[in-house]
């Protein structure tokens, strides 16, 4: 069976001046990517899904930015009951970057940011493809198109990382992901992005506090998809598995969203390498 990974970001790469508060202007303070994988023979359920539910909600395409709070609560829902799809998330947290910044500081370090993200949510879909015998040449990766993104600098950044990680485990789960098979598409091109833009809001809803939220962030969207994601078989640990939290120790949360993100988690438990044992 063949695949298509979509990819839709929440969030900007911009680091310069990211925003420290609801009230601040800048950058968001997130970078978010939401994933789901569709097996290619689905595509056309999947498909009229959408049709369904825009039908249903009185809209002519399903952007959640431009959704109610129930609507996007009832989009959600209707994916977790209907789509049976698999979902992925990759949160980073501006603030947690460190020294890396300075390193990428200057011309391109947008691109180079969002790359590095990039490389380590997808390696959380090789882990996918390692466990069920996914070969490499049955995977494509489609990204929403960003305005001036050079999707050919990703895919060489891609290639560079799987030949020579500094991360043995990122080399590892990234091995399935073939840079060739990546490309990019405008929403209007391709509405099956819709599902990884649903993602993407989901998880930034859930822990950026803003304005339109009043600082309390939004945790209905994403509890309703929690049962989608990927996870760990015998624990059902989805943090680190189908929802990656960069330095998710350094960042700090407000209560409400740590305990959220907490209960995905479960203590000592993460992907391992062939060779490791606990």
């Amino acid at each position: 069976m063949n695949y298509t990974f979509f990819v839709d970001e929440t969030g900007d790469a911009g680091l310069d001046k990211v925003r420290s508060d609801i009230n601040s202007k800048g950058a968001s303070p997130f970078l978010v990517f939401g994933g789901v994988l569709v097996p290619d023979s689905r595509v056309e359920e999947l498909r009229e899904l959408l049709a369904s539910v825009r039908s249903s909600l009185g809209k002519q395409s399903l952007h959640c930015n431009r959704l109610s709070h129930f609507q996007t609560a009832k989009y959600a829902r209707e994916v977790a009951e209907k789509a049976g799809v698999l979902l992925f998330a990759f949160v980073s947290r501006k603030e947690t970057l460190g020294s890396y910044k300075g390193r990428i500081k200057g011309k391109g370090q947008d691109q180079k940011y969002y790359n590095k993200c990039v490389s380590y949510f997808l390696e959380r879909v090789g882990h996918w493809m390692l466990e069920n015998d996914v070969r490499p040449e049955q995977l494509d990766v489609v990204f929403e198109k960003r305005d001036g993104h050079d999707y050919s600098r990703l895919r060489n950044y891609i290639a560079v990382v799987k030949s020579n990680p500094n991360d043995a485990r990122l080399g590892y789960f990234l091995g399935p992901i073939l840079p060739s098979r990546i490309r990019a598409v405008s929403k209007k091109d391709e509405e099956l992005l819709e599902y990884a833009d649903l993602v993407a809001f989901a998880v930034s809803a859930a822990i950026t506090p803003s304005k339109a939220n009043f600082g309390v962030p939004e945790q209905r969207y994403l509890r309703e998809l929690k049962c989608r994601f990927f996870k760990d078989e015998v624990s059902c640990a989805v943090g680190e598995f189908g929802l990656k939290v960069f330095k998710r120790s350094s960042i700090k949360f407000d209560p409400s969203s740590k305990e959220f993100l907490d209960g995905w988690h479960v203590a000592g438990v993460s992907p391992k390498l062939p060779q490791q044992v606990d």
